[in-house]
């Protein structure tokens, strides 16, 4: 299960409304955000002889973050990490501000995305390993596969995408909702169910599955090629004002 950090409707609109690029380079119709294959790739500036010097172990850390049309990162968190996986957890935050990654692209045009991934460091034969998967799918990560989860795009003229809003019931402290999504082939939501929320009976639930019927998505991809599938994506809630992200 996917959990998701959630931010102001103000970053939102800012990279959304900054997302139209006119440069000459060929795009395809659509492609998820990705760590891309660089010098500042998030996988090539973590360094892994250096978490050796300092002790970490094998450790699992997953993460969400915005990434504008431009490449760059923005509101990195990381989440639900094994025990011991401190220093791991401090790495990536500190070179996620460093990090260049590849924009979404939807409808041949780079537009800003919200990703999630997971991030496993482990050593083997007395070597570190270091992988990055941008899903969060337990049974994806168990088999290494290709697989990208679907990610949120933020597109220009969406006037149904609100955000994720406070529910009305709840007084006023944090909460999270856990969402099955089924998605098809072109990023079209068909249908949620709640699988978790607390604290219970708040209406954490319906306020994360609804407005996911608004949003636009990147569809899934696997082997390079979009495919319908389900997953799990959480929202949490921090406060009243509007959740505006998720992953």
């Amino acid at each position: 299960m996917r959990a998701l950090f959630v931010t102001t409707l103000a970053a939102v609109i800012f990279f959304a409304a900054f997302g139209n690029n006119a440069g000459a380079e060929s795009l395809p119709n659509m492609r998820p955000a990705l760590l891309g294959n660089h010098k500042r790739s998030l996988i090539n500036l973590i360094n892994t002889e250096a978490l050796v010097k300092r002790g970490q172990g094998d450790a699992i850390v997953m993460f969400s973050c915005g990434v504008s049309h431009l490449g760059f990162g923005y509101g990195m968190q990381v989440f639900r990490g094994t025990p011991n996986s401190e220093k791991l957890q401090q790495e990536l935050l500190a070179r996620s501000r460093q990090a260049q990654f590849e924009p979404a692209v939807h409808g041949g045009v780079k537009r800003g995305a919200w990703i999630d991934g997971t991030v496993v460091f482990a050593i083997v034969d007395g070597k570190p390993r270091l992988r990055i998967f941008l899903n969060q799918e337990e049974s994806e990560l168990n088999r290494n596969t290709d697989f990208i989860a679907p990610q949120l795009v933020f597109l220009p003229g969406n006037t149904k995408y609100k955000g994720f809003r406070y529910p009305p019931a709840a007084p006023g402290v944090a909460g999270v909702g856990s969402v099955f999504v089924d998605m098809d082939v072109n990023g079209k939501v068909l249908n949620t169910k709640v699988t978790y929320e607390h604290p219970p009976n708040l209406g954490f639930g319906a306020a994360a599955a609804g407005p996911l019927y608004d949003a636009n998505f990147i569809p899934a991809f696997r082997n390079g090629k979009p495919v319908p599938c389900r997953f799990t994506t959480s929202v949490v809630f921090q406060g009243p004002a509007s959740q505006a992200k998720t992953g």
